[in-house]
């Protein structure tokens, strides 16, 4: 994984379903502090939110399982 920037969204799996989140800080050794965004019931809504909110469009393909 890239190393996340200040203003940066993404997201990752919790209890059932997938949070997305937006790093507040990130210092220089890798660590890092994020706030919940937004919860998501499936991974496909929750990369979606997450490129258009990181500027990127929409996901070109759909996910492989």
């Amino acid at each position: 994984m890239k190393t996340p920037k200040v203003g940066q969204y993404s997201y990752c799996r919790r209890y059932s379903g997938y949070a997305v989140y937006i790093y507040d800080s990130v210092d220089e050794n890798g660590g890092s502090s994020a706030s919940l965004v937004q919860w998501c019931d499936t991974k496909e809504e929750a990369r979606r939110i997450v490129w258009e909110k990181n500027g990127w469009g929409t996901p070109k393909k759909p996910l492989t399982h």
